[in-house]
């Protein structure tokens, strides 16, 4: 799964309308570069990739001062749909890389807090098995002759990360349970709502 994509149709919807300098730069003030390995050339691809499916639209353009008009975009009900999907998947998916999960943390706030807690559920309950086999791999015995005894600690490695993804999630479902954020639907502006960008700025 790509966070690119997820992010970059999140920051088009948070947006309502935008071109592809808007959507870099609201991308990287998010620090994407750094925790996504999102680059200015893979947006550009992205935007162009979502327009050819479908995904985006033109939605006309924009005068710069600073070069020639910059073609705005904006989600089509193919993009919104997903968008959906791809976030869902995000915070659901127990396998999902770092910056897959944190593309979906980003737009957590996107989703109803029910939904997003289910989602973070089926997460939870992934993870959990995970670990259990992990752990199930190291108790079993002895490391085969073939295997130098040291290659155990990549084991424990994961076990460590696992232990940390755990406690992670169990307690961001904690502070959503308790009412953290402003989730969709809860008649205030949740984070990357349609048009939330606008009325940020407003």
């Amino acid at each position: 799964m790509s966070a690119t994509r997820l992010l970059v149709l999140g920051a088009v919807r948070a947006s309502g309308r935008a071109h592809g300098y808007q959507v870099r730069r609201e991308l990287l003030s998010w620090g994407a570069e750094q925790w996504a390995s999102v680059k200015p050339g893979s947006i550009y691809h992205a935007l162009r990739q979502l327009l050819k499916s479908g995904m985006l639209r033109s939605a006309g353009v924009e005068e710069s001062g600073e070069g020639p008009e910059r073609t705005l975009f904006e989600l089509t009900e193919s993009g919104e749909e997903e968008f959906v999907r791809l976030l869902s998947k995000a915070l659901s998916d127990a396998s999902a890389k770092p910056e897959f999960f944190g593309a979906g943390i980003t737009f957590l706030t996107c989703q109803p807090r029910e939904r997003a807690v289910g989602l973070l559920r089926f997460r939870l309950a992934g993870l959990e098995r995970e670990q259990g086999s992990l752990r199930s791999m190291l108790e079993d015995g002895a490391v085969p002759a073939a295997k130098p005894e040291h290659v155990w600690e990549l084991f424990r490695s994961w076990i460590v990360a696992g232990d940390a993804a755990v406690s992670f999630t169990r307690e961001l479902i904690e502070r959503l349970e308790n009412g953290a954020y402003t989730m969709a639907g809860e008649g205030g502006a949740a984070f990357g709502e349609r048009g939330w960008m606008s009325s940020a700025q407003g």
